[in-house]
């Protein structure tokens, strides 16, 4: 009785143990995803003439090909934060809750500041799997 008693608690420590490890696991992808979130931010609120194209592009004004190219990488690097979001989800790394939150922020102000156009030209660089994830939230727009 003794023996099975120690293995029953043993059994519910190990439990314990691997939910606390996920929920460290969850958090740490969480503040990941935010530290991603902010270089990208960050270097817009730096660069007054990265500030502009967004600006630009809001207004409907017509970019050079370097400004293009430097709006898409911006984009592009947001769209890999999205992509680690969802990997993490995926693979049960980060909790459902946080997943939704970062899933509505990105998919909001990348179909909103990337033209559908511009996302189909960089579609094949993300893993097709999550591509057909973006294209969902294009349709939803």
């Amino acid at each position: 009785m003794v023996a099975a008693a120690a293995v029953v608690i043993s059994l519910l420590l190990v439990a314990y143990s691997i939910k606390r490890n996920t929920e460290e696991l969850e958090t740490s992808n969480s503040n990941l995803l935010y530290q991603l979130d902010e270089l990208v931010a960050g270097d817009l609120s730096r660069d007054p003439r990265l500030a502009a194209i967004f600006v630009k592009v809001a207004q409907n004004e017509s970019l050079s090909d370097i400004e293009k190219f430097q709006y898409i990488h911006v984009n592009h690097r947001h769209l890999i934060v999205w992509e680690i979001a969802w990997t993490q989800y995926r693979s049960g790394s980060l909790s459902f809750v946080d997943w939704r939150d970062w899933n509505q922020y990105l998919a909001a102000t990348l179909t909103k500041s990337l033209p559908l156009e511009w996302w189909n030209e960089i579609r094949s660089d993300y893993k097709p799997e999550f591509a057909v994830h973006v294209d969902a939230a294009y349709a939803d727009k």
